[in-house]
């Protein structure tokens, strides 16, 4: 038989053919026709199996299209949740990044503005401790009880010792009100629409310690859920948490400071009033002898000198906090110099070293003078801490130089052969800064640095081991409008208080 034996009508074809030969008893035409049967039917097997393979072709293309069409349905699920993802990592990036540009509690209400702009949320709501940080009363956030923070927790999830963050429509919480603040609720529409978002905010020392409560609310009911993942929302809200604690136990350290500072001062002028008043009612009395007499002026000036001490102490301080008022006045620094001279003789002659002193470019003359405004006791604390300073780290013999020069501005510069150490070059004038000294505070470049500002001029510091320390006070000179102003006046004239504000 041919190998492309198919006739699609091959039964009736074979029908025809017994009907035509159905009196044929031919042995060899029987044969054929059992063949053309055989054949026949393996054809009709072979269809049916073609189309029962056909068929489940179709289901198997049809079983993977709808595969596909999941996988994709999935993959563009996954990949939308990892770009939210992202732009939601994005956007609380940014916002830890606004939080930790936060240096002081007056700060919050920009800080909780940008976050609403941010995230496009409704409302962001803040609330703090009242027991700790009433003292403060921070801007932008509102106070409650620790008791009742924790209880408006417990009811939105009973039984957690400090309850996580809570995601919700916001008709699931008890009292929005009390987490989003008065009047929240004026709104009907509040109440059956928008979802949000409430996490505790923990003390870093204490991470069971309820310090307050951050909320967001947004419109979106579809926004915070409780399938959703809270990690970013909830580490933003201990990074805030954190933050406010830090600002707080600062603000606490500076507040300690200043009352030990306030009382130390006060306790000290006490008992300088037997000091000062205990030589005069002596002196009084009469019956001394010459060198008893000295002696009692020394003590009384030792009284003086250390309430004076005092009273600019407590200069600085309100210098620091950048409420003192300047009186200024015109001021010749050369008999201030010369003062400072005289109270380092001890120093200087012990040290074998000397003290210079040049006036624009020549060493000093009787004649001259160098005036500038300022207040005499500040200027005079000012420079005997430069020059002491100069004075102790210049090697013995050799020479201390006070410069005094006009150009655009009025220098001070004192210039010693020493070199600063390189670890506190970066932090010369700031507070107990010291090296080297086995009684230095690092207090008298501070305060130097704090009555310059204070005057208006600026102070700097140049040093290396081949030229040595200079340190330069630069006080600006008086305007020419102000000596228009003033005629034939001196441009030194007093002029009324300044508040300082630093």
């Amino acid at each position: 038989m041919p190998e492309n034996f198919d006739f699609p009508d091959i039964q009736e074809r074979l029908l025809k053919l017994e009907e035509a030969f159905a009196d044929h008893n031919s042995y060899q035409f029987k044969k054929i026709l059992a063949e053309l049967r055989r054949a026949a039917k393996m054809r009709a097997n072979a269809a049916a199996l073609a189309r029962a393979e056909i068929l489940d072709c179709r289901k198997d293309c049809e079983r993977t299209r709808k595969q596909a069409v999941d996988l994709q349905a999935k993959l563009k699920t996954v990949v939308d949740r990892f770009e939210g993802s992202f732009t939601a990592f994005e956007k609380f990036r940014k916002a830890i990044r606004v939080v930790e540009m936060m240096r002081a509690h007056e700060d919050l209400p920009a800080i909780l503005e940008r976050i609403k702009d941010l995230f496009g949320l409704r409302a962001v709501s803040l609330l703090l401790d009242a027991g700790e940080f009433a003292a403060f009363d921070p801007p932008g956030a509102r106070l409650a009880e620790g008791k009742a923070m924790r209880q408006a927790l417990s009811a939105l999830m009973p039984g957690a010792r400090l309850p996580g963050p809570f995601m919700c429509p916001i008709r699931s919480v008890p009292d929005p009100e009390f987490f989003f603040g008065p009047g929240f609720c004026a709104e009907r529409k509040v109440l059956l629409l928008g979802s949000c978002f409430i996490s505790p905010l923990r003390d870093k020392f204490g991470p069971q310690r309820l310090i307050g409560i951050l909320s967001f609310f947004d419109s979106n009911p579809d926004r915070y859920t409780s399938e959703k993942g809270s990690e970013f929302a909830s580490h933003f809200a201990d990074i805030l948490g954190y933050t406010i604690v830090d600002i707080t136990d600062r603000k606490k350290a500076e507040r300690l400071r200043e009352d030990v500072e306030r009382m130390t001062r006060h306790d000290l002028k006490s008992p300088l009033t037997a000091v000062l008043t205990l030589p005069q009612l002596l002196k009084r009395d009469g019956n001394l002898t010459e060198r008893q007499t000295d002696m009692l002026s020394l003590m009384q000036h030792a009284g003086y000198r250390m309430l004076n001490m005092i009273n600019q102490s407590l200069d600085l301080f309100r210098m620091e906090s950048g409420v003192y008022e300047l009186t200024p006045a015109k001021v010749d620094l050369l008999p201030i110099l010369d003062n400072i001279a005289g109270e380092l003789h001890g120093v200087i002659e012990t040290s074998g070293l000397t003290l210079d002193v040049v006036v624009r470019g020549r060493p000093r003359r009787p004649e001259d003078a160098f005036p500038v405004r300022g207040e005499e006791m500040l200027l005079y604390t000012m420079l005997s801490n430069l020059i002491k300073n100069a004075l102790e780290a210049a090697p013995p013999g050799t020479r201390v130089t006070v410069t005094l020069a006009e150009g655009r501005s009025l220098d001070v510069a004192v210039t010693n052969p020493g070199a600063v150490p390189a670890q506190i070059r970066p932090h010369f004038f700031d507070k107990y800064v010291t090296a080297g000294k086995k009684d230095g505070t690092g207090l008298g470049t501070y305060g130097a640095r704090l009555i310059a500002e204070t005057h208006g001029a600026n102070i700097s510091m140049n040093t290396s081991e081949t030229a040595g320390t200079t340190v330069t006070v630069s006080f600006p000179k008086p305007r020419v409008a102000e000596k228009a102003a003033s005629g034939n006046a001196s441009p030194f004239a007093s002029a009324p208080p300044r508040s300082v504000t630093r």
